[in-house]
């Protein structure tokens, strides 16, 4: 009686394992980071035979918001023409799209850069006019139109840049806070990335940086009590392997900020919901990302809401994150208090939040566009999965 006992006991836990090992085989556990999303990763520097198109290999792993990577891109006789993709939006939480296309200036940089070391110059360089409107249609817009000959020539520079394309990744894990970041590495960080309509401010007293961290947490607090930012968020949420391979796009649990068994055990687990999503948010906001940043900074123009300083702001945000790189520095942005200014304006309500910042950014007559924070984490980050090239080249 008991060997059947252990016998039948034994094959049921048996299923169970196997059970709970198709599930860690289906949901990614055991692949992280690696499979046909990520291919883009290991493939920045294309081939001579790609044409003018080689230089789009590492345009499509600049940062963007929330790995919407809202952008596309039409070849022409020695050009390319930038395109936001507006269907690619995140609704209430960039409701005039202005991180669109701050994430569509970060692609620009990186193909500029591309472009430098793959034997192209830059012989035509036009930026999109206007105002960022609110809630505009769906249909893609012109961000840029860039004219290339060919060139010899690449800078130092240019190829140190470059080369840290493939291996600059947003990490949102802790840093080390105890690590200050001195300020020649700083200038070091920010010339590469120099533009005159864009101004850069560092937060690093400590005082300051607690109380500034304070901030971004009540925004993120102010965000999850939103059920339409919420929402919003919730739809670019990626957790099973085979979801993140169909869409390649979006958030995931590898690139959250979590611990290699925290990762392992959400992506086992079911789907959280929204609110758990962002109970876990929070939670991570506070305790471990502002908790740990020993230095923020805040990117400002002169009006965040015009189009083409929205995508300068891009270019020098990811110039500044691929030479922290270069230097094994990390960085995240922490935009959470621009995009309640965006929702507050999109809802006719009062304000707090950029009054707030500007007085941390120190800069009259600026207007804060963008926030971050960088430090020495603890932690590698891991990729985050892209769209092949294929799926945003248009004719």
């Amino acid at each position: 009686m008991t060997t059947r006992r252990w016998v039948i006991g034994g094959a049921a836990g048996a299923a169970v394992l196997a059970g709970l090992g198709y599930r860690a085989w289906d949901r990614g556990v055991f692949a992280a980071g690696q499979g046909p999303a990520y291919a883009p990763w290991h493939d920045s520097l294309g081939t001579a035979g790609d044409g003018v198109k080689r230089p789009l290999r590492a345009a499509i792993l600049a940062a963007n918001a929330h790995n919407t990577q809202p952008w596309l891109f039409a070849l022409n006789d020695g050009g390319i023409d930038v395109l936001a993709d507006r269907s690619r939006n995140l609704g209430s939480f960039d409701p005039f799209r202005r991180e669109m296309h701050i994430s569509v200036g970060a692609a620009i940089a990186n193909l500029l850069l591309s472009a430098g070391m793959t034997g192209f110059q830059l012989n035509k360089y036009a930026l999109a006019q206007g105002p960022l409107t609110l809630s505009p249609p769906d249909a893609p817009v012109l961000a840029a139109r860039l004219g290339f000959a060919p060139s010899g020539e690449t800078t130092t520079r240019t190829l140190l840049l470059a080369r840290a394309m493939a291996h600059r990744h947003t990490n949102r894990g802790a840093y080390l806070a105890d690590k200050p970041i001195s300020a020649a590495v700083l200038n070091a960080i920010t010339q590469p990335a120099q533009q005159p309509n864009v101004a850069i401010a560092f937060i690093t007293d400590p005082g300051e940086r607690k109380e500034f961290g304070s901030l971004i947490v009540e925004a993120t607090q102010k965000i999850i009590d939103d059920p339409q930012m919420s929402a919003d968020s919730a739809r670019w949420m990626r957790t099973s392997g085979s979801e993140i391979d169909a869409a390649r796009d979006g958030l995931t649990p590898e690139t959250a900020g979590l611990s290699s068994l925290m990762t392992d055990v959400a992506k086992i687990l079911p789907d959280p919901s929204a609110a758990t999503t962002d109970k876990f948010w929070l939670g991570l906001t506070r305790d471990v990302q502002t908790a740990t940043t020993p230095l923020y900074g805040v990117l400002l123009v002169k009006n965040r809401l015009d189009m083409a300083s929205a995508i300068t702001v891009g270019q020098v945000w990811q110039l500044m994150h691929l030479a922290a790189a270069t230097v094994n520095l990390s960085a995240q942005p922490m935009n959470q208090p621009m995009e309640c200014v965006d929702r507050a304006q999109m809802l006719n309500r009062p304000d707090v939040f950029k009054a707030a910042v500007a007085k941390f950014a120190k800069l009259p007559d600026w207007e804060p566009t963008f926030i971050f924070r960088m430090g020495n984490a603890e932690h590698p980050a891991l990729p985050s999965p892209r769209r092949p090239l294929e799926d945003v080249i248009r004719a």
